[in-house]
């Protein structure tokens, strides 16, 4: 590979070895789409998932589940399939870097596997299936529809690829305008994977590869760069520097203020709560430096 690659498998968190291990990497093939606006697919997404957010955590008292946390969300309540409170911590920080008009580091990453779990929750399939990129698309989308960032779009009928694909993917991602002339010398590259193996989109797809293969094809969901120590100190279930290092508690107390003390009958009252969460980043942003 030309790049210096760290995998992880991003249901689990556990590493992926595919140098020196005996799994090889099969990567959906995808198309690289620089420059993107925000349309009205994808933002409805965007609101459609954050209101989803919200009543997940407004209705919480409603679960008869034992195990509920009371006090509200943990930082990644996986095991239980619940929201985290870092959907809602990141929007500040997203919004000041859309407002400071740089573009955004990392592409959405979107792809039909995404489209199951959207099925499920009850959005249909008429959304944009993004696998990342949410929060950047509401807030582009809501508040700066002129601005425009990067999508990386995976699709089965594209082909299977290999690490190959991998290092086109950041070449293209590490020629945009924040990139460019930087040196990545001193961080870890970071790619988040999703197996599609059970995805029920990808029947057919066995007719064209052996049984191992197809249960071992991965789509990407992000890509980060990162502090070479930040491997060894972190503490979410998966790597991903910037959800740890705006998911804190003293913020979410914030943003959860906001949530607790508004009804919610129509969509004017989650747009209303949206601008009450990026005013409140303003009082604690002014100064905090995140990006790599």
């Amino acid at each position: 590979m030309k790049y210096n690659v760290k995998y992880f498998d991003a249901d689990d968190g556990k590493p992926l070895d595919f140098q020196f291990g005996q799994l090889k990497l099969n990567v959906l093939k995808f198309k690289y789409l620089k420059n993107q606006l925000v349309d009205e697919s994808r933002l409805n997404t965007a609101f459609d998932l954050f209101k989803h957010d919200v009543n997940t955590y407004v209705n919480r008292h409603k679960e008869r589940d034992p195990q509920k946390v009371e006090n509200g969300y943990r930082v990644r309540d996986f095991d239980r399939g619940r929201v985290a409170f870092d959907v809602f911590t990141i929007l500040p920080y997203l919004h000041l870097t859309a407002e400071s008009e740089e573009p955004f580091q990392y592409p959405i990453c979107e792809s039909l596997y995404q489209e199951e779990w959207l099925k499920d929750n009850g959005f249909g399939l008429k959304h944009t299936p993004m696998l990342s990129g949410n929060g950047r698309s509401l807030i582009l989308g809501k508040y700066f529809p002129d601005q425009t960032i990067d999508v990386l779009h995976s699709d089965v009928s594209y082909g299977i690829g290999d690490e190959s694909d991998i290092d086109d993917l950041l070449d293209e991602m590490l020629s945009n305008s924040y990139w460019k002339g930087k040196s990545i010398d001193e961080y870890d590259i970071v790619v988040n994977l999703c197996c599609v193996c059970t995805n029920d989109f990808f029947e057919g797809i066995e007719d064209h590869y052996d049984e191992y293969t197809y249960r071992m094809v991965y789509t990407v969901k992000s890509i980060e760069l990162v502090d070479k120590c930040y491997l060894k100190t972190r503490r979410h279930y998966r790597p991903e520097r910037f959800v740890e290092k705006t998911a804190t508690v003293q913020n979410w107390i914030r943003i959860r203020n906001h949530i607790e003390k508004r009804t919610y009958t129509e969509d004017q009252d989650y747009w209303d709560l949206l601008d009450d969460i990026i005013g409140e980043g303003t009082v604690y942003l002014s100064t905090y430096d995140w990006k790599i």
